[in-house]
């Protein structure tokens, strides 16, 4: 299957099967910007990404030990998702900036691995704030850092311990982000912090 069969079968059918989630709040399909069939960054190692919000734990746990998630979405993903090569993370949402962005813009998504010698906090800390700063010095239209719960006791370890998420107006202007100094003043804010990342540039469509 290719990616845009992939995209295309995630939103005119799976859509409707996350939105029967029992209790999701939200429920956002990230689709990355594809020119010539390819992702305009270099290929993160998936082709989708959703981003689902409940009101906690519990309430996450009952909607995918839900027969909607059990049956009806696993049943589904056998059409379009190889299932042996899935990751997760379960993480709370903190806005760093801006408002609600306007129709048309873009995400870039990067995902975040906490280096072996880092605790978590300190990883907090510099997303928060020097990095937050740098980031900021590019007037994005809004900055979303998720950041990754403790593992949980009987539950597959979370792939990542952050997800860094910076609206642009545009795929052009997050591509001119990627390449700027700015940029690079923020990444030296994780160097030794972080280790690995993946990224997307991508356009949400919000189902909830």
């Amino acid at each position: 299957m290719s990616t845009e069969d992939c995209l295309a079968h995630w939103r005119a059918h799976h859509s409707s099967i996350g939105a029967r989630l029992p209790g999701v709040r939200r429920y956002v399909q990230n689709h990355g910007v594809l020119a010539d069939g390819r992702f305009l960054l270099p290929y993160p190692g998936f082709d989708i990404m959703p981003e689902l919000d409940w009101d906690d734990l519990t309430a996450m746990d009952a909607a995918i030990d839900s027969p909607v998630h059990e049956k009806d979405s696993v049943d589904d993903e056998a059409n379009f998702i190889d299932s042996t090569r899935t990751a997760y993370s379960v993480g709370a949402r903190h806005v760093l900036a801006g408002g609600e962005a306007s129709d048309g813009a873009v995400k870039l998504i990067t995902l975040l691995r906490r280096a072996p010698n880092i605790s978590a906090a300190r990883l907090a800390q510099a997303l928060i704030g020097p990095y937050a700063g740098a980031v900021a010095s590019a007037h994005p239209l809004r900055h979303e850092v998720l950041l990754t719960l403790p593992d949980r006791e009987g539950r597959p370890a979370f792939a990542f311990q952050a997800i860094d998420i910076v609206w642009f107006s545009g795929p052009d202007d997050a591509l001119a982000w990627t390449r700027s100094e700015a940029a690079d003043r923020a990444a030296w804010q994780l160097a030794g912090v972080v280790v690995g990342s993946e990224r997307l540039i991508a356009r949400p469509n919000r189902v909830v």
